[in-house]
């Protein structure tokens, strides 16, 4: 199984597998595209959702959580990019 990160909470520094890294970072894309679709970009956020979907519904290895980490940071910025300028300040 593959290992693609590190716990940071645990004393001995355990190492996460995929099978549980991959269901929280899909989380991170939900809440994103969640957070879209509020601020009225529903196409933007269907496209997201899609790239989610291709990756998370394939194979979980290091590569695939590599890829939806990828999603997911592109999706938290073009929430955070629409957001009102007040909300971005406070964030």
């Amino acid at each position: 199984m593959a290992v693609v990160a590190r716990r940071r909470d645990s004393a001995t520094m355990a190492e996460l597998t995929v099978a549980e890294t991959l269901p929280r970072v899909y989380r991170r894309v939900l809440d994103a595209i969640e957070r879209l679709e509020r601020l009225g970009d529903r196409q933007e956020a269907a496209r997201f959702r899609v790239a989610a979907i291709r990756v998370y519904s394939g194979s979980w290895d290091a590569s695939s959580f590599h890829r939806l980490e990828d999603v997911a940071i592109r999706t938290e910025a073009a929430a955070r990019s629409r957001e009102p300028r007040e909300q971005q300040r406070v964030a």
